[in-house]
């Protein structure tokens, strides 16, 4: 999302990236390896026993341990790619769901809602992005994150794109030391304490109908031009041939 211009392909080299899905690895790994090792015992007793209902049973029982352990192999491996970027473009986001890009001169403002001090407990904290004028509240990416709320400050839209940090964890002190970095003085407006349940829920009937209004919307025809011929193809007014004198004789000859 941006005003103009052409954009990076990616984050410049001196960007600070909050890698919050590296910090949710361990939990997915120890998940995973409890899953693995049941299904380990389930599978080694499956094969020692004599009984044939107890094998099957343990026998299922440790293939879907082992493949819910597969899967949440996969998962933290694929989540750990997830990642806040600030630079001096915007804000950039890589997650699972998809990749967006929201840059500075297309927002109005940019502040940190929390219910607490982050340094003391985890509380609830979000990153709160306002977009300037007019924007796609149907973002592949970013739709389940629009909220409509009073602003903190005037001059600042009810529509803003709201995004947990302390879903998982909590990364509330490092995408602050980001905005304070990369965020325009005029753009940043710290850190507000909200109450608690602040955070709300995506608008997903609004989302739906706003889908079949513009799936239901017919394509305006566009006038379209019939080609000219090509410049050979009109001969010029000295090309054409003069008349056969013959053709003249033969015909007042009959006068």
């Amino acid at each position: 999302m941006s005003t103009g211009g052409s954009l990076p392909g990616r984050p410049s080299d001196d960007a600070t990236v909050v890698r919050y899905g590296q910090k949710e690895v361990p939990p997915g790994l120890i998940v995973a390896a409890v899953a693995l090792s049941v299904a380990a015992v389930g599978l080694s007793g499956a094969a020692l026993v004599g009984n044939e209902v107890a094998r099957w049973l343990l026998a299922s029982a440790g293939g879907l341990c082992a493949l819910f352990g597969l899967l949440m192999l996969m998962g933290t491996a694929a989540g750990s790619k997830e990642r806040f970027v600030f630079d001096a473009t915007g804000w950039w986001w890589f997650s699972l769901d998809g990749d967006a890009l929201l840059t500075w001169d297309s927002l109005a403002g940019v502040c940190v809602y929390s219910t607490g001090d982050a340094a003391v407990d985890r509380g609830t904290a979000t990153l709160e992005l306002f977009p300037r004028g007019d924007f796609d509240r149907d973002h592949p990416v970013l739709w389940r994150h629009v909220r409509d709320a009073d602003p903190p400050a005037d001059g600042l839209p009810r529509l803003r794109y709201r995004v947990g940090l302390t879903n998982m964890i909590n990364v509330t002190t490092d995408v602050e030391e980001a905005c304070s970095r990369w965020v325009p003085p005029t753009l940043w407006h710290g850190n507000k304490w909200q109450p608690k349940g602040y955070k709300g829920r995506p608008d997903r009937t609004g989302h739906r109908r706003r889908l079949r209004a513009r799936a239901q919307t017919p394509a305006q025809p566009t006038e379209t031009t019939p080609p000219s011929p090509p410049h050979e193809a009109v001969p010029p007014r000295d090309a054409v041939p003069p008349a056969d004198p013959r053709e003249e004789t033969r015909s007042g000859s009959h006068d």
